[in-house]
């Protein structure tokens, strides 16, 4: 899939979305934003950007540590909810940037600080968003992300991407650590900190997010219910006495040095 092709089906979905993204607490605030603020820690940075946005938690963040943040998304929609609530907490170090991961509008070598929270498997071609990230930080700058992640488990990795991909047509690749490792080492680019936490998330409130339709959240339902063992324990599934189910995604945050 090209990047326009994918570039149109993340703003189809998150442009329509984008109010309900503003006020989800799963975005709003989480152990994956926690982790981030701790890997990019102390600062301060001349220049920061954040990729895939959304309503900008993120980049609302590392206004704390850094002189100037741009807040960078594919998705109109979401940037003016950034904007809104950027205007609510009078940031005045705030400026957002409407592009793709994969085409960077910044010189080379000029960003201190690169972000990136749970956007990462959005990206139609994730290789090309890291050379882009490469290209633009300055030697010693860094990447701190945060990305859902695939077991090793080629069986369980599986039923995760196409119950993802079911729920949300613009998913592209929840990869594997060991992938992840692998193409940032061929960039030259270090990891020197991780955390690894849990996403938590219950199942009827993530196909409402997305407007799963009616037809393929019954099936992904009875795919929950009726998940091997295997998959039940990589993704804590467990159904509740209200008829919801609670499950969990891993998620790795990382921060890699430019050498």
């Amino acid at each position: 899939m090209s990047t326009n092709q994918e570039g149109t089906l993340a703003q189809q979905m998150f442009g329509s979305q984008a109010p309900v993204y503003a006020t989800s607490q799963v975005h709003v605030s989480d152990a994956s934003l926690e982790a981030i603020i701790r890997l990019a820690e102390p600062g301060p940075y001349a220049w920061t950007v954040d990729l895939g946005t959304g309503a900008g938690f993120t980049a609302f963040a590392m206004t704390q540590c850094s002189l100037r943040v741009v807040a960078s998304d594919l998705t109109r929609p979401m940037l003016q909810e950034t904007r809104r609530i950027g205007q609510e907490r009078q940031l005045s170090n705030l400026i957002l940037c409407h592009n793709a991961a994969e085409h960077l509008p910044f010189t080379n070598d000029s960003l201190d600080l690169v972000t990136c929270r749970v956007a990462g498997h959005h990206f139609a071609d994730f290789e090309r968003a890291l050379d882009e990230i490469h290209r633009v930080l300055k030697i010693g700058g860094s990447l701190v992300m945060a990305d859902t992640v695939a077991p090793e488990d080629d069986a369980v990795a599986d039923w995760l991407n196409d119950v993802e991909l079911r729920r949300d047509f613009s998913h592209i690749n929840d990869r594997k650590v060991s992938v992840i490792e692998g193409m940032l080492a061929a960039r030259e680019l270090e990891i020197v900190a991780r955390e690894n936490v849990r996403v938590y998330l219950q199942f009827n409130n993530w196909v409402a997010r997305t407007v799963t339709p009616n037809e393929e959240v019954i099936a992904l339902r009875r795919d929950f219910l009726e998940r091997s063992p295997e998959v039940r324990e990589a993704f804590e599934i467990e159904p509740t006495a209200d008829g919801d189910i609670n499950f969990s995604w891993p998620c790795l945050i990382f921060r890699a040095c430019k050498r």
